[in-house]
């Protein structure tokens, strides 16, 4: 089964590139300048689209992507560099420790360090 996210955000081109360059996710499969297309495995994709909402509410959301890193000390240090953080204290799914971080716009996500 192939699972995807959709992240819609309002200033597109801030966000292609905290999710291209700061994160380092993946290079995109399709970009415009409307939306991106990451590949982020074989069974996941993440979307990045442009909305056409005037403000978009992300404190409160609902949904929610996360990723392994295998550098977690490097990750902090790009997303330091580029004016953002990782929370300080992990937190807990299932068995699995994860610290949450946001995009320019407040998008939630989560990362952990694979082992």
């Amino acid at each position: 089964m192939k699972s995807a996210v959709v992240i819609k955000v309002n200033d597109f081109s801030l966000c292609d590139h905290f999710y291209r360059d700061v994160l380092q996710i993946s290079q995109p499969e399709m970009l415009s300048s409307f939306g991106a297309v990451y590949k982020l495995s074989a069974d996941f994709t993440l979307y990045l689209v442009k909305s056409d909402a005037k403000f978009l509410e992300h404190a409160s959301a609902a949904v929610c992507w996360s990723f392994e890193t295998q550098d977690m000390a490097a990750l902090e240090k790009r997303l330091a560099d580029a004016g953002f953080n990782l929370a300080k204290e992990s937190f807990t799914i299932g068995c699995e420790e994860f610290r949450r971080g946001s995009d320019p716009e407040g998008n939630p996500f989560f990362v952990k360090e694979s082992k």
